[in-house]
């Protein structure tokens, strides 16, 4: 499941999200976009925050659709 569906999913707006594990609204854009990848401290810093608004995710389930090189 990719940072946008989770989001959403937690009825977050951009911000919202980003206050939340202590980024800026353009760093989470970034991540939606696929135009940088968050640092494992980030991605689990987003899953705690959508978890707080009744998502149920693992750190798994975010990097699901990654391949290892």
């Amino acid at each position: 499941m990719d940072i946008r569906s989770l989001r959403a999913k937690a009825g977050m707006t951009q911000r919202e999200l980003a206050e939340a594990c202590g980024l800026g609204q353009s760093a989470i854009g970034n991540y939606e976009a696929g135009t940088r990848a968050p640092s494992l401290d980030v991605a689990q810093k987003i899953i705690e925050a959508v978890r707080a608004h009744g998502v149920d995710v693992s750190i798994e389930d975010l990097f699901a659709g990654a391949v290892a090189a």
